[in-house]
Order: C-alpha cells, then sequence, then structure tokens
C-alpha cells in the first residue's frame, strides 16, 4: 500500500513537468478593451507559468483575429471574442471544426450598449435612443464615447 501511495504522489508531482513537456509555442490574442487585457495577461501567465508554453502575444481585434483565424489557423487561442460581431463567420467556422468555444469569459454574459444616467434620462427622454442623442448633441456636452475600434457598435455611430 505504501509504495501504491509513493508511486501516486510521484505521478501526481510529475504531472505539471509532462504537460510543460508538450505545450511549445503558443500565440494568444490581445484585443484592445479592457477586460481582454486582463483575460489574456491571466491566461499568458497560466500557459507560461503552469505549463511551460512560450507564449506570443498579438495584438488584434475581432476581425482581423477571426478572418486570420478562417485563413491560416493563427493564432492559436482568442482569449475573448463578443460574437454578435463575427456574424455567421463564426459559427462556419465552428462547424468546420477550424475553432472550438472553451468556456465563458463573461458569466451571463456581457451587456454592449450605450449608457446615460438615469436623470438625463428622466430630464430629457429624447436622449433615451442613439438617434436622440445624435440629434441633441448639446444635451450630452457635445461628446459621446463610443466602443473600441473594430467593434461592430462602432457603425451604428460612425455611418
Amino acid at each position: 500500500m505504501r509504495k501504491t501511495l509513493i508511486s501516486a504522489a510521484l505521478c501526481a508531482l510529475a504531472l505539471p513537468a509532462l504537460a510543460q513537456a508538450d505545450c511549445g509555442e503558443v500565440s494568444i490574442t490581445e484585443m484592445n478593451w479592457a477586460s481582454n487585457t486582463i483575460v489574456t495577461g491571466v491566461a499568458k501567465f497560466l500557459m507560461e507559468e503552469g505549463y511551460g508554453c512560450d507564449v506570443t502575444v498579438v495584438p488584434s481585434d475581432t476581425v482581423p483575429a477571426v478572418t486570420s483565424v478562417a485563413e491560416n489557423g493563427e493564432p492559436d487561442i482568442i482569449t475573448e471574442l463578443w460574437l454578435n460581431s463575427t456574424g455567421e463567420v463564426y459559427n462556419r467556422l465552428e462547424e468546420e471544426g477550424k475553432v472550438e468555444r472553451l468556456g465563458k469569459v463573461l458569466t451571463p454574459g456581457g451587456v454592449e450598449g450605450w449608457w446615460i444616467p438615469s436623470y438625463l434620462a428622466d430630464a430629457h427622454p429624447e436622449l433615451t435612443s442613439i438617434s436622440g442623442i445624435m440629434e441633441n448633441p448639446e444635451l450630452v456636452g457635445a461628446r459621446f464615447n463610443n466602443c473600441p475600434d473594430g467593434w461592430a457598435a462602432v457603425s451604428s455611430v460612425t455611418t
């Protein structure tokens, strides 16, 4: 029994080394929004420190990352992706076996939208739609904070 326990303990201690030996080079994306910077940093740390991977971080955003995966299978990992910005391309890649969903970064899911304070919406109900904001720039200080470049929402306010 004691030999079995010692053997099991030695095998358990050897598992991280075995994982490290198999990892090799991995390319992962870092998108241009805050949550992805964190997710990529954590993923890079875990892969390097836990599995001995040689991680290359590739600056990207949604459309170039998905296009690159579709055309040449790189990068190896897209660390966070808002599927509403990919159209049917991601679903097709998934059906073809070129990509696989491994987990949800934002559970139960993120919310995309533009926000104004409730007191402003109460005082100016016309600001509760994007067209109302665009028609009344003076009510929001002639400022509009949009999303990062590369997000599908950009076209909603720039076209």
